[in-house]
């Protein structure tokens, strides 16, 4: 099966395994986490066996890293037979190399041709391919004798490809041999790929999980799986998406070993919103307060320096920006629930003027419900709602909900949020949110909220007949207990159940007696668009007078201009209606309001 996007990289390949006969050759595969080496060496193998190669393979594995040719004796043991052709000394030196005989500690060099002349032999009825997997793991005795080997392979039938992983040093990998170096996946390369693993998958998550994934073939594979699973029913896109225990592993390896102070600081980049690297070092000193071993005795670059050197982070022009963007999802998801919330209260500690992000922190950071933090995030949601970031407002307003101490509170929270995540077109959002709020203990105008929100997603499609006259009643028993914006908006609910069903004429004049009832100016878009829907031929005269009176005033709200423009529809002025729905159409779309784009359109 075909490579996506390494055409050049599998050409390279082939040539190596076809040319073995004439010449052997050595490669290192060299890459990031998931990049594709193992996908590469998998191929080369299925090439080298379909051409008659015989393989043999091993692998470095971290907790073996400290046994002496580990990896050395999982990879001769298919042709040990072939050990007595090879000279004595060599052989005793092998031997005792790989724990066969008992005898002095064995000069490297000397297994080192040891092991050349055993492979050589076995080649001697079938070229080989040596495969060697991880070499940053190899213990070092094992990777010292591979890159002997590697290096002496010219005059054989032998081919050698070892994986070396981006950041680790080890012999065999800084042996200077001929390299392959991985570079992430092109646009459409990581497109095609994603698309052939995940297909049907939603557009808005399509482009996050290819922006997250940064051309990482392993991710493009793993991370559509938890990211359906998360954004199914959440109230918008949260800043982490979760990686399956594969990805977590493969990036978090890189991690072991590093310094505390180092992890220290690696964590609150993480965690920050921000690439800032004064803000993440001044968090970094209330993050380790009161621990020495994690703050460490040297300077901030001397933290630094070994996640540098990892290439695990680039540090340049006083920002810190991590090499691959999953490398903070990994050290966010591999970081207990206590350092995170101390990460977090530690950089909402040194955010002094940007309000937004402060209490973002302070929320994050924070368990248990409190009013206090609750009160904040809700007037981050309608600063988000006023600059047109509605997604962010709903999540605002869900995560105030769960810090809300009041239950009356909490269940208005997640009214609005619902009531927003109408407007960006979430169905599901909008069922969860009602859901957790029908939980709490609601008021009147609560219950009618909800009733209104339920309704509101179809706009009508989804109601009976006998709806219409409940739905006026109930925006009657509203408006007389003062809430005369929410009685609006359950008639407006009422009046497009007037037009998806026929609730017949006494009740499309109760919908329209019980709107002139309440006062609103004659010009009112929520009135408009009752009559409109309620009563088109009745009314329709005066809708399009006061319309055509609407239409010329500038500056007016893109989501009322959607209303105004199905009501001009209603009542058949064509014109009229294409006017308002491009109108609002230009508004609602940089706002991220689908939902009511798409009624627009």
């Amino acid at each position: 099966m075909a490579l996506v996007g390494r055409a050049a990289e599998t050409r390279r390949l082939r040539g190596l395994i076809t040319q073995v006969r004439e010449r052997g050759a050595a490669l290192v595969v060299r890459g990031e986490a998931g990049v594709g080496k193992s996908a590469l060496l998998d191929y080369a193998t299925g090439r080298a066996t379909a051409s008659g190669m015989r393989v043999l393979t091993t692998s470095g594995v971290q907790c073996e890293t400290h046994l002496p040719y580990a990896g050395l004796q999982q990879l001769l043991y298919p042709v040990r037979d072939k050990i007595v052709l090879i000279p004595d000394r060599q052989r005793a030196a092998l031997e005792a190399a790989l724990g066969i005989a008992e005898s002095a500690t064995p000069d490297v060099f000397l297994v080192g041709l040891a092991a050349l002349s055993l492979i050589a032999e076995a080649a001697e009825s079938a070229p080989i391919l040596v495969v060697v997997e991880d070499s940053h793991w190899l213990d070092l005795s094992t990777s010292h004798v591979l890159a002997f080997v590697a290096r002496r392979l010219q005059a054989e039938p032998i081919v050698l490809l070892a994986a070396a992983r981006e950041g680790f040093s080890a012999p065999l990998a800084d042996a200077e041999l001929p390299e392959l170096v991985l570079a992430p996946l092109t646009p459409d390369a990581a497109a095609a790929l994603l698309d052939a693993h995940a297909p049907g998958l939603d557009p808005a998550l399509r482009r996050r999980v290819l922006a997250e994934c940064a051309g990482n073939p392993l991710a493009l594979t793993e991370l559509p799986r938890t990211a359906a699973a998360t954004a199914e029913g959440t109230s918008a896109p949260g800043p982490w998406i979760p990686l399956t225990e594969r990805l977590e592993r493969a990036f978090t390896m890189r991690l072991s070993g590093l310094p505390a102070p180092t992890c220290a600081v690696l964590q609150v980049a993480a965690l920050n919103d921000s690439p800032s690297l004064s803000e993440t070092m001044s968090a970094v000193a209330h993050f380790c307060a009161g621990d020495a071993g994690a703050a460490g005795p040297g300077p901030g670059a001397d933290r630094l320096a070994a996640a540098v050197a990892a290439k695990l982070i680039d540090v340049d022009r006083g920002e810190i920006r991590f090499r691959h963007p999953l490398m903070r999802s990994a050290i966010h998801q591999s970081m207990s629930l206590a350092e995170r919330s101390a990460a977090h209260a530690a950089l909402a500690e040194v955010i002094a003027d940007q309000e937004d992000r402060r209490i973002w922190h302070r929320a994050a950071a924070t368990a248990a419900p409190e009013e206090s933090v609750a009160v904040q995030l809700q007037a981050a949601a309608l600063r988000a709602e006023q600059r047109g970031g509605i997604g962010a407002a709903v999540m605002a307003l869900d995560h105030a909900a769960r810090l809300s101490q009041d239950p009356v509170s909490r269940a208005d929270r997640l009214l609005r949020a619902a009531e927003l995540a109408v407007e960006l077109g979430r169905r599901e959002v909008v069922t969860n949110l009602l859901d957790e709020a029908s939980q709490s203990g609601l008021t009147t105008q609560q219950r009618a909220r909800m009733v209104w929100l339920r309704g509101g997603f179809d706009e009508g499609l989804r109601g009976r007949a006998c709806d219409t006259w409940a739905l006026a009643a109930l925006a009657e028993t509203v408006a007389a207990d003062g809430d005369r914006d929410l009685a609006v908006r359950i008639l407006w609910s009422a009046a497009q159940r007037c037009f998806w069903s026929e609730p017949g004429i006494e009740a499309r004049q109760h919908v329209v007696e019980v709107a002139e009832s309440l006062a609103l100016d004659e010009h009112d878009p929520w009135l408009l668009a009752i009559l409109a829907y309620a009563a088109p031929i009745d009314r329709g005269a005066v809708v399009i007078e006061r319309l055509n009176r609407i239409v010329a005033t500038p500056g007016r709200d893109a989501r009322l201009d959607r209303m105004l423009g199905t009501g001009a529809l209603m009542v058949g002025s064509f014109d009229l209606a294409q006017r308002l729905s491009g109108a609002a159409a230009a508004g609602l779309r940089p706002q991220g309001r689908l939902g009511l784009l798409a009624r627009a359109l």
